[in-house]
């Protein structure tokens, strides 16, 4: 109850601070209201108010469902979306929609029948006031509002760290203001000139940095020393979180044919996605380029384009590239970050038939895998091939019987998982038959890791499963069990290869003996940075709001906090330089 207390409590200061911003336009007409005919004051005040409530009401009642899905309050990360409408409705078409819109048709009601008792009692019994004192009175009062707006008398001006107050992150959470957030995300969202993530000195940072990336620019070889230009295949999983691999409904694995794929190849049981959407993902693992947490840089071509790609390399090398997606490759601006990295073959939803179109995303993943393996049949070799798969998002349509029954998200979730699962099982034992298979490595690994099944530590939706397959392998049946990221796969797949890796700044090489083993990534103003030494494992997750730890592991000394700020503040810095 006290916590329930705290948020009220804190929270109604950003609340005044909202209702001051809604309020100025009444106020300024209130103040030249002599000069106004009533009936227009009226007409106005009225349109004004009502408008307001509707988006107001709108703002609250979606960000409850974003709350529900992305674990943080509604700030203008949607709107990136609506580019693509038949995508944004087919992420959201999952969500509870009737109960979301009758939820909102109720609270627009209510607050419209109090709105208009109110401002029908008082405007019905304006009469005239003499200028003065009544509009230096008015203007006043006016002025008076920047008081509630900035929350305070102080100097610092209203934020959301203003209404943090709990060592509970969920109650600092709740005591946000959505309608502010919302709108302060949109006027202070782009950060075109100050990095708001400067936490140390030029100095502490370079040196922070620097002993981060030691390495001795030597690799452990892992492929078969008789090939000299190996074939590359990516398959990048959507949502593929490590909790599903270990998840079992009614005895029965979730991901069966990769669990036993595990033995067969190089199983990384402790990698971490940069970032949390496929957005983010494609450039981490493509790029070897960190997520961040406000932004994606492949929505904003003019960076996006300056960024070192993988099939740029390959291609440039002598490898034939593409790209296979089921999807809209409008969706986010995957599209121009694809065409930058020059894939020859690009290939996605408009090429398949409509019947295999059984999600409202695009087609599904057998169709895709099946394709692929039609079109690489008569490839010429050697090839960089990526393939991103589909059947795994929202809404999780899937053109199987329903393996795990139950019309909750998380059964639906598994249930995808296992169809996306069973697609690549088919495929994997396809592709050992065509003749490419023995001089292939196959990288599979997710965009990004997923909230289900939700554990209550923010650092399971970031753990991911990283497998490499294939001929080209000299050893399997290994597991490395070092910490690892995305956006260390670029650099570690280039080297294997014999290619040059200097461009991926961001990218460690897995296999260099002297790279230390850390991960980082971010989230909605957030980040997480997890260290391996030989005593332990541990990390933290930092809120960049609160300026605090909201979760961690292990012995987390002043380092571990200023790496972690150091990683933070030099990566978005590099995303605003670009």
């Amino acid at each position: 109850m006290e916590t329930v207390w705290g948020i009220f409590w804190n929270g109604i200061r950003m609340d005044f601070s909202m209702s001051g911003y809604l309020s100025v336009l009444p106020f300024l007409l209130v103040t030249i209201s002599n000069f106004i005919k009533k009936s227009r004051l009226e007409n106005w005040i009225f349109s004004y108010t009502f408008v307001a409530v509707f988006f107001i009401t709108l703002i609250v009642v979606i960000d409850l469902q974003v709350f529900n899905t992305w674990g943080y309050r509604l700030d203008a990360t949607p709107l990136y979306y609506l580019k693509s409408p038949k995508e944004a409705w087919a992420s959201v078409s999952s969500s509870p929609l009737l109960q979301l819109f009758i939820s909102f048709i109720i609270l627009l009601i209510i607050a419209s029948y109090i709105v208009y008792r109110i401002i029908t009692r008082n405007i019905d019994n304006w009469n005239y006031i003499d200028n003065l004192p009544f509009i230096p009175i008015s203007a006043f009062c006016l002025i008076a509002l920047i008081i509630p707006i900035r929350g305070s008398l102080g100097i610092a001006p209203m934020n959301q760290s203003t209404v943090y107050f709990s060592s509970n992150n969920f109650a600092n959470i709740s005591a946000v203001n959505a309608p502010w957030n919302f709108m302060s995300s949109i006027v202070n969202g782009t950060y075109d000139k100050v990095n708001p993530y400067t936490y140390l000195p030029k100095e502490t940072l370079t040196d922070a940095i620097k002993k981060l990336y030691v390495n001795s620019n030597s690799t452990q070889n892992i492929l078969r020393k008789d090939l000299k230009k190996p074939n590359v295949i990516f398959i990048i999983w959507e949502s593929f979180t490590k909790k599903a691999t270990e998840q079992k409904i009614n005895g029965e694995e979730v991901t069966p044919n990769f669990n036993a794929l595990k033995k067969e190849g190089i199983y990384f049981s402790n990698i971490y996605a940069s970032g949390d959407r496929t957005d983010k993902g494609l450039p981490a693992i493509l790029s070897g380029y960190p997520a961040q947490p406000t932004k994606s840089i492949i929505t904003e071509p003019n960076k996006s384009a300056k960024l070192p790609v993988l099939s740029k390399d390959f291609g440039n090398n002598g490898y034939t590239t593409a790209f296979y997606y089921g999807g809209e490759t409008d969706f986010a601006n995957i599209k121009s970050y694809l065409f930058e990295a020059d894939f020859q073959r690009i290939v996605s939803k408009q090429d398949f038939d409509p019947k295999d179109w059984n999600s409202k995303w695009g087609a599904q993943d057998g169709a895709v895998f099946t394709r692929f393996l039609s079109e690489h049949e008569k490839i010429n070799q050697p090839f960089f091939s990526t393939l991103l798969t589909l059947s795994s998002h929202e809404p999780f349509e899937v053109p199987i019987q329903t393996k795990f029954v139950g019309e909750d998200e998380p059964s639906k979730f598994m249930n995808a998982m296992y169809y996306a699962d069973q697609s690549l099982g088919n495929f994997i034992s396809d592709a050992k038959k065509q003749s490419w298979w023995n001089n292939t490595l196959i990288v599979i690994v997710a965009d990004h890791g997923h909230r289900i099944p939700e554990t209550g530590k923010k650092i399971d939706d970031f753990k991911i499963p990283m497998l490499w397959l294939g001929g080209a392998l000299e050893k399997t049946g290994i597991e490395v069990s070092n910490v690892g990221s995305q956006i260390d796969i670029a650099s570690s797949v280039l080297r294997q290869a014999g290619i040059n890796a200097y461009a991926y700044n961001w990218s460690k090489n897995i296999f260099d003996n002297k790279v230390k083993p850390w991960a980082f990534f971010s989230f909605n103003n957030g980040f997480g940075y997890v260290k391996q030494n030989s005593i332990e494992e541990k990390y933290l997750i930092f809120d960049n709001i609160g300026q605090k730890i909201i979760q961690k592991k292990g012995t987390i000394t002043n380092i571990e906090i200023d790496e972690g700020k150091a990683l933070m503040q030099r990566m978005f810095q590099d995303y605003l330089d670009k």
